[in-house]
């Protein structure tokens, strides 16, 4: 499959990026030779680094710190004492790492800063880390201490910083951010290894600190102080393979595990500070900024004496809406004052694991006895048999203009059909706007399994979109999906039947 690398502007230049009307309007198209007749991009696409983010679909949260062993969400009731962080014993960071990697997650976000300021690594920015806390505290660095669980356990690792810090007594100024904050982000993005992925965050502190401290400016513009643009261009030069929240993907809009049935990876960064649209994401948006969902597996981020975690059901369910809907998920998993995720978090996780593991591999597709479409593209190379084949890198296509198109698999026997799984070759930007599913048992009378607005990088479909439970299936030995309107011809790169 040919990489397309060149900038947008290159693109444009030459007539490869398809564009929203009336944009296109603005640009010629030149012919150019290509004897694979590849589609064009649409436009936004991402990079690939957005590529490879998207493909890790689901990993962890680690929130755990100062607020630990405060039993708050926000440390805001004392004036902030380095000593309150006191564990007894170094926290197991190993035993979170292999809980989530049993989920099925891909990689860990380690908390290492939250808006308390408290940094869980010794710092030369402050002297509200570590270095000062407690009992066994001064030997722990929560970012050295997840990075290598990560590494022996072949998961990623990232990391949240708070970009709001209400202990800075120079927050507010533009000293906070070039002696503070991009010192902290240095620390963390070379002194650690490899980081997938900058998660900061929404909350803003414009009127005051913890200790009561009112800064000069009392209401902080958080789009323009901490000056995103560059930040993020600081955090791609200490680590290229790294996608910076805010960015290069957004907050879904809500912090209870679901993403919206219509989920466009498209947005714009103005939309995106505003939280405008942040759920469904925005077909004519400019911007490839994909939805990432960040749920709890309990009621709290951090851990609390009366936690009462999410069964793995509820927790499947969060998966389903989230993964299965062309957003990411980052799952909170929340140690206690030991440094250990409880027993009734772990068990979930595993059997999160299990429910996924028994529920969407074994796919029916790659057995298929035909697969056939009733139109394929021009070139040769873009048969309906590339949505069922495993191979990520090719795709069913119609030809340019024909934006419907329908592809029907035929399976050996008939199944108990519970979920037919849709992915977009998104690389080429996301196009489908609108499907359904039917399915049969003779090839010849159909019924409807489901109908879905956006597919993007993967949409799992349950029978009738319900996911409230798992449910009796369907019996059928055939499968057709319709695409029914797109924004360009339509990419397909996997169906699946389990």
């Amino acid at each position: 499959m040919e990489k397309f690398t060149t900038s947008l502007l290159g693109l444009l230049a030459a007539g490869l990026v398809c564009l929203p009307a009336p944009a296109q309007g603005l640009f010629e198209q030149l012919d150019f030779p290509d004897p694979d007749n590849t589609p064009a991009p649409v436009f936004p696409v991402p990079s690939q680094r957005q590529v490879e983010w998207m493909k890790m679909e689901f990993y962890g949260f680690s929130h755990y710190g100062y607020n630990t062993f405060l039993g708050k969400e926000w440390g805001n009731d004392t004036y902030p004492d380095p000593t309150r962080y006191a564990p007894q014993s170094i926290p197991d960071c190993e035993q979170w790492v292999t809980a989530m990697k049993s989920a099925g997650m891909t990689g860990v976000v380690a908390v290492v800063k939250h808006h308390d300021g408290f940094c869980m690594w010794p710092t030369e920015s402050t002297d509200f880390n570590v270095t000062n806390s407690d009992g066994v505290g001064p030997q722990v660095d929560i970012p050295k201490l997840v990075s290598e669980a990560c590494r022996k356990h072949g998961m990623k690792f990232g990391v949240y910083l708070s970009p709001w810090d209400a202990n800075a007594s120079n927050y507010a100024t533009q000293d906070y951010i070039d002696q503070n904050f991009r010192t902290q982000l240095t620390e963390l993005l070379t002194n650690y290894g490899e980081v997938f992925e900058v998660w900061f965050d929404g909350a803003n502190g414009g009127t005051g600190y913890y200790g009561g401290i009112i800064p000069t400016t009392k209401n902080i513009d958080k789009t323009t102080y901490y000056d995103w643009p560059n930040i993020a261009d600081f955090v791609h030069k200490l680590q290229p393979g790294a996608t910076v929240w805010g960015r290069e993907f957004r907050w879904c809009g809500n912090e209870d595990g679901y993403s919206g049935r219509t989920c466009w990876s498209n947005s714009d960064i103005r939309s995106v500070q505003s939280e405008g649209n942040n759920n469904t994401g925005y077909e004519e948006g400019f911007e490839f900024i994909p939805s990432e969902s960040d749920v709890r597996t309990s009621q709290n981020w951090f851990w609390n004496t009366s936690e009462s975690i999410k069964s793995a059901e509820e927790l499947y369910k969060i998966y389903l809406e989230t993964v299965g809907r062309n957003a990411t998920l980052i799952m909170n998993c929340a140690p206690n004052t030991d440094g250990v995720l409880s027993d009734a978090l772990v068990r979930n996780l595993e059997e999160l694991g299990s429910l996924l593991k028994t529920r969407l591999t074994d796919n029916f597709a790659l057995t298929a006895t035909s697969v056939t479409a009733d139109q394929v593209r021009d070139g040769g190379k873009y048969a309906a048999a590339n949505a069922t084949d495993a191979d990520a890198d090719t795709y069913w296509a119609t030809n340019d203009g024909q934006t419907t198109g329908s592809v029907t698999i035929e399976l050996p026997e008939t199944k108990t059909v519970h979920y037919v799984m849709l992915q977009e070759y998104f690389q080429l930007g996301q196009r489908v706007r609108a499907f359904n599913i039917e399915y049969s048992t003779d090839g010849s009378s159909w019924r409807s399994f489901a109908t879905g607005t956006t597919i993007g990088y993967k949409r799992i479909m349950a029978v009738n979109d319900d996911t409230s439970s798992y449910g009796n299936g369907v019996q059928a030995r055939f499968i057709r999906v319709n695409i029914t309107d797109s924004r360009a011809c339509p990419l397909i790169n996997n169906i699946a039947v389990y």
